[in-house]
């Protein structure tokens, strides 16, 4: 019996792995940082229009589900309480929603990734791989860092399901996080998670969906836009992986690259669901109970 943790290493395997790990990070953290620069030239909260635009349609009974491209700010494709959410908003000038929005996007993408700083060599290349990513999503304005931290808090709380549940309303791929409870044999955390999705996204239906786009549209890194007969295997792999690995030290992390290896429509930030399944997202032990290691 023992808890997920950070794996422990030998004052000797730290050096070791830092030789490995630093220079990889190096090269990865600079493609990243070239995409954050990317999202540095465009202007700030650019998917914040999207939001801003759902909740007005909703306050003033136009239709919800509004036709257009995949980029459009028009287009809304979350379950409707988020947009009822925004209704409020939508009363104060939107330049300063915009700014306070993107301002609360980069703290939680600070929030989730500050603390690899403490984990040595791994950390800091996980930090110098992640870090701009998030803040990627942060400064496009996009749910994405909030939807991170949320999961990363919560995933393995008591509360697990709800969390679940909230982000499966927005991006739909964080509900296989729902098959590593069901691996651990906590069958009614799953259920609750497949329950609480439904209940959040099924008010879907009073709206006009005949608009609703179904395209994933461009995206940098999905094999969904390479190859859908690749794109299938490999999803239904990780998910298969996500089950068999639940009960293991590595098993929220298969879930999470299962969320990844899911999202039809994966940009470069997205990869950020990665930091969900990172050992070091341990709950407190009032929050949650030891799993047995073994099926047996």
């Amino acid at each position: 019996m023992r808890r997920s943790s950070w794996p422990a290493r030998s004052p000797v395997g730290w050096p070791r792995l830092g030789l490995l790990a630093v220079p990889l990070a190096v090269l990865i953290g600079l493609t990243s940082y070239a995409l954050l620069t990317f999202a540095l030239s465009r202007p700030p909260g650019v998917d914040v229009a999207a939001y801003w635009n759902a909740a007005e349609r909703l306050r003033d009974g136009d239709p919800l589900y509004a036709a257009g491209a995949a980029n459009a700010s028009d287009l809304y494709r979350y379950a409707p309480w988020f947009a009822l959410l925004w209704i409020p908003l939508t009363y104060l000038p939107q330049e300063a929603v915009t700014a306070g929005w993107v301002g609360l996007m980069v703290a939680a993408a600070l929030l989730s990734t500050v603390p690899l700083l403490q984990r040595g060599p791994t950390g800091w290349a996980a930090f110098a791989f992640f870090a701009p990513l998030q803040l990627q999503g942060a400064v496009f304005g996009n749910v994405q860092p909030l939807l991170v931290l949320m999961l990363m808090w919560g995933i393995q709380r008591r509360s697990g399901p709800l969390w679940v549940a909230i982000g499966a309303s927005l991006k739909a791929v964080p509900l296989a996080l729902a098959l590593v409870y069901a691996g651990r044999g906590e069958w009614a955390k799953a259920a609750w998670a497949v329950v609480l999705t439904a209940g959040l996204v099924a008010p879907m239906l009073l709206f006009d969906l005949s608009a609703y786009s179904t395209s994933p549209g461009p995206n940098q890194l999905s094999l969904a836009g390479v190859s859908p007969f690749l794109f299938v295997p490999v999803a239904v792999a990780t998910l298969i992986a996500a089950y068999v690995m639940a009960r293991t030290r590595h098993g929220w992390l298969a879930g999470a690259v299962a969320v990844v290896a899911t999202t039809p429509r994966l940009l470069s930030y997205q990869a950020g669901f990665i930091l969900v399944g990172l050992p070091f997202n341990a709950p407190s032990r009032t929050e949650t109970r030891e799993v047995p290691t073994s099926r047996a």
